[in-house]
């Protein structure tokens, strides 16, 4: 049930990504509406949701630090599909899951890369497979990230392990977005696998969002990120950066969105914290 109603349409706009100008775009102000809730357990701390390839009405969520290191499959509805008391992943703490992504061939990876207290140094990917079935718990292999040292006197001296919540797969590779901290650019890095083994992260743009960004999904060639009072929706083009493409712009009110993913090419679930669904037409 669509509940999402226009506002107003604003001017069209030119930002700037890093050091790449974009082409104009068009702002959207939209009223989101709770057409459902998650339920328990899988609603507790919701931080991160992700589509099933090949069944549009089925997801993959989890919680956020503090909740079981558990991944729960879940209905467009809400409603928590077998097996109820989700999947765990076997000797997994959930320190601080933010957000969830699958690969092409398959994989769920759950991001433990929050850092609110910026004491962390144990970041990591936690790459498992979909093919579940009835199973209650599941191995999961953990491939730690290590971000590049950036420049400045103060960082030979101390470890650099910004917060994030929000990846997404793209074409081998997990992006990470940083929630910042000083000033309004987002940091996006990218892992560089060889072989396995995990090399330090990349950095591959910055890019001012106009708020913290909270989760991030690409799927039918769309690549969605939230924020705590907005969504961008870039169109990726071939020969063109994931920031270069055709952009749109939503703006909201709301208590606190962590999560998003694409429910079909015109559409994305949004999940508050606390477990409300609310779904957002693009083609507005």
């Amino acid at each position: 049930m669509q509940r999402i109603y226009i506002k107003c349409l604003s001017i069209l706009i030119l930002i700037v990504v890093g050091s790449t100008d974009l082409q104009a775009f068009q702002s959207v102000s939209v009223d989101l509406k709770a057409y459902k809730r998650i339920d328990k357990p899988a609603r507790d701390e919701v931080s991160g949701i992700v589509r099933v390839p090949g069944k549009e009405n089925h997801f993959w969520v989890h919680g956020d630090s503090g909740t079981k290191n558990r991944v729960y499959l879940i209905n467009k509805e809400g409603e928590v599909l077998k097996p109820k008391k989700g999947v765990e992943l076997k000797g997994r703490e959930n320190i601080d899951w933010e957000d969830i992504a699958i690969t092409d061939s398959g994989e769920l990876i759950v991001a433990d890369i929050g850092n609110n207290c910026s004491c962390r140094t144990d970041q990591a990917l936690l790459f498992l497979t979909t093919e579940l079935g009835d199973k209650d718990e599941i191995e999961s292999d953990s491939r730690s990230i290590v971000y590049p040292e950036p420049d400045g006197f103060v960082y030979k001296f101390i470890d650099f392990n910004p917060d994030a919540e929000a990846i997404f797969w793209h074409e081998g590779e997990v992006y990470i977005f940083t929630k910042h901290i000083f000033g309004r650019n987002t940091k996006v890095f990218k892992t560089q696998y060889q072989e396995g083994v995990q090399d330090t992260l990349a950095l591959v743009t910055e890019v001012d969002f106009d708020n913290k960004v909270t989760a991030a999904d690409l799927a039918f060639n769309k690549l969605a990120v939230l924020t705590y009072s907005s969504l961008w929706v870039f169109q990726l083009e071939e020969g063109r950066g994931l920031f270069e493409g055709p952009v749109r712009h939503y703006t909201f009110k709301a208590e606190q969105v962590e999560s998003v993913g694409f429910l079909d090419e015109h559409t994305v679930i949004i999940a508050e914290e606390n477990g409300d669904l609310y779904q957002l037409n693009l083609k507005q």
